[in-house]
């Protein structure tokens, strides 16, 4: 099986992701190795702090994927953000200053660990209002949200989709995180899995150990459904079938 990532920090020396072009391409290599063939590089848009302007993301992108070429890495490289939500959102993707996905209508929207519902829902309302696609950044992690299965239910009727990170299903945020997240494989909740990848050891863009438990435990259809086909028609700009 094959894999596209629509979630991570690879792209080098824009956020506190990776902190080099070498660093990147060891991140690079790590993902190939776990069936990764394709990677939408979302770095941090949080201005002040995280705003890199466009011209340089992409250039950057650029070079990181002249190298893999280079070196006969084959894994395709896009260009995203994970944007941190605030009521400015809309008009930073509108003005050019922050990123869809792949240039598609999909966004992917962060948020504080304890935000509040009521914000969440209007992020999706704004954004749904505004012809955009939100992608809820590992929503498993939203404290607000923990448990409540309902609540995340009517937020993906409302145009919302869920992101989760391979490292919750398998224990990495602790076992509370793991709890839910599968909670939310089980309610068919979740839309997409990817790395949220920072380096290449800790927070590693690692998918295998992920795989494994789908596989077992839904068989390949649902593997592939939330770590290829979804991630595809992101990438592709079609609609992810509710």
């Amino acid at each position: 099986m094959f894999f596209v990532d629509i979630h991570n920090h690879i792209l080098p020396c824009v956020d506190d992701g990776s902190q080099s072009l070498e660093q990147s391409m060891r991140m690079l290599k790590t993902a190939f190795g776990e069936g990764i063939r394709a990677v939408c590089l979302t770095p941090h848009y949080l201005p002040p702090k995280y705003k890199i302007p466009i011209a340089d993301l992409e250039k950057s992108r650029e070079l990181l994927q002249e190298k893999l070429i280079k070196e006969g890495i084959g894994i395709r490289l896009y260009l995203g953000n994970e944007i941190y939500y605030r009521p400015s959102c809309v008009e930073d993707i509108l003005g050019g200053r922050a990123l869809t996905l792949a240039s598609s209508r999909y966004v992917l929207l962060e948020y504080a660990v304890r935000e509040s519902e009521s914000q969440i829902e209007k992020s999706v309302h704004d954004l749904s209002n505004a012809g955009f696609r939100p992608i809820l950044a590992h929503l498993e992690r939203y404290q607000t949200l923990m448990g409540k299965v309902s609540r995340v239910r009517q937020l993906i009727e409302m145009g919302a989709y869920v992101q989760v990170n391979a490292g919750s299903v398998t224990g990495t945020y602790g076992h509370r995180t793991a709890k839910w997240a599968k909670t939310l494989l089980k309610e068919d909740l979740v839309h997409l899995i990817a790395t949220d990848a920072h380096d290449e050891e800790k927070r590693a863009p690692k998918l295998n150990a992920c795989v494994r438990y789908l596989t077992k435990k839904y068989g390949e259809d649902y593997t592939q459904l939330l770590l290829w086909e979804n991630p595809c028609k992101v990438i592709e700009n079609k609609f992810i079938q509710e």
